[in-house]
């Protein structure tokens, strides 16, 4: 008998620098979702990788962008993401992390056009 085969992962941990903040994060929700999930006060306005409101630093843990239609680089320059920078809504944590983020501002919706 294989023990732990079926065992549930523990979530992934996600502190934010500026406040303190903690919330867990499912391992098939990506960060920025987690964070509305706990009522953190994220930016954002798509939510589907398109405007670039979600932006965040992430400063410390890995993780990665799922296969789809959303293209970072046509949202970040290349010295954000060189930084750290993801759009939140698209990326998905693989460790515990820490993270840099304005919360309770709209962010720069640099994908918008009006």
């Amino acid at each position: 008998m294989v023990f732990g085969l079926f065992k549930k992962k523990e979530p992934i941990k996600c502190k934010i620098k500026s406040t303190g903040e903690e919330f867990d994060i499912s391992r098939d929700t990506s960060l920025m979702n987690s964070a509305l999930k706990a009522n953190i006060k994220w930016p954002h306005s798509c939510k589907a990788g398109g405007c670039g409101s979600c932006r965040a630093t992430i400063v410390e843990g890995e993780g990665k962008y799922p296969a789809s239609p959303c293209v970072p680089e046509s949202l970040l320059h290349p010295e954000e993401m060189k930084n750290g920078m993801v759009l939140a809504c698209q990326w998905y944590p693989k460790t515990d992390i820490v993270v840099d983020v304005e919360l309770g501002k709209e962010g720069d919706k640099r994908g918008i056009i009006y």
